[in-house]
């Protein structure tokens, strides 16, 4: 399952790199996390079950599936994140590999958790994964649709590195790829951070960043209009920031 990812994916080194600063970081992944594992099956339903976990970083879902499955397998393409996470949890079976374009499906249960909002194309890559999965497979996914960091959108005008869909377009899409959607769900959540200039940090901490550069005087003026339009809807100090999380459960 493992692949050679040193030109796979643009945003490996940003995720690559910020593999020490990730887990400390990472508040909205983390609540996401929490929510999503709302679905995962009652442990006496999956102890026997063999699962795989795409894209999970050091193990932020990770820390939640483990205890519940004897056979968990974990793919990134992230080698400093896959290190970080076999040093967490030892149990699970840590692989270097690209989710986008793998191989091998043959689990009963698939997870992943604040990955699938970078796929620029998903309809391929969930038609691969319906083709490569075991009858009577199960997929769990939690990401962000839109609206998603309207604010930021407004700020950042097209500088956004993700296409952001609706719940309906991924809905839609799972199903044309022949997944059976047995369930699906939103959540709005709102994220305060001290400043603006913290959530530009956030983002950096995470490795939510691309390629794509923004001049330091730009960046200024839009931390600056962040500060002025959107400040804390009670007054308090600090920013908000709007995500929609979105949960579904497919099977093949």
């Amino acid at each position: 399952m493992t692949a050679d990812v040193s030109n796979s994916d643009a945003l490996l080194p940003r995720f690559n790199d910020r593999a020490d600063s990730y887990t400390q970081a990472a508040v909205v992944q983390r609540s996401l996390a929490k929510w999503l594992a709302e679905w995962i099956e009652p442990i006496e339903q999956t102890r026997w079950l063999t699962a795989l976990e795409l894209g999970p970083g050091d193990g932020l879902f990770t820390r939640e599936l483990a205890p519940r499955f004897d056979s968990l397998t974990a793919v990134d393409n992230a080698p400093q994140m896959v290190e970080r996470g076999r040093c967490a949890l030892p149990d699970v079976k840590w692989l270097v590999g690209d989710a986008w374009q793998i191989e091998r499906l043959g689990f009963d249960r698939v997870y992943s958790a604040s990955f699938l909002q970078w796929c620029d194309d998903p309809l391929p890559v969930l038609s691969n994964w319906h083709s490569l999965a075991k009858p009577g497979a199960r997929m769990l996914h939690g990401f962000y649709v839109a609206p998603t960091l309207k604010e930021w959108q407004t700020i950042a005008l097209s500088r956004s590195p993700i296409r952001w869909r609706s719940a309906e377009e991924w809905v839609a899409c799972f199903r044309e790829a022949g997944w059976k959607v047995l369930r699906s769900d939103s959540h709005s959540h709102t994220q305060r951070f001290p400043s603006a200039l913290e959530l530009v940090r956030f983002f950096h901490r995470t490795g939510a960043t691309t390629a794509r550069q923004t001049s330091a005087s730009g960046l200024r003026k839009m931390i600056s209009d962040y500060e002025t339009r959107f400040p804390a809807a009670d007054g308090s100090p600090g920013v908000e920031s709007q995500w929609t999380f979105f949960r579904i459960e497919v099977a093949k």
